[in-house]
């Protein structure tokens, strides 16, 4: 008697998969953007962040 295909596999290892989250991709993507905007917008008004900020290297 043939043998079903189903099961002979090895079961899935949770870190072989990636799991991806689309609303998660999305917000990432949005916070990327605004924080673009924002460091675009301080540039505008002169403000260099990384000589404000304590401990950040100077931008080459």
């Amino acid at each position: 008697m043939p043998r079903s295909p189903y099961g002979l596999e090895p079961p899935l290892k949770g870190e072989e998969v990636a799991l991806v989250r689309l609303y998660l991709v999305a917000f990432e993507e949005r916070q990327r953007k605004r924080e673009r905007r924002l460091v675009l917008v301080r540039a505008d008004f002169g403000i260099d962040l990384d000589q404000h900020v304590i401990g950040a290297r100077r931008a080459a």
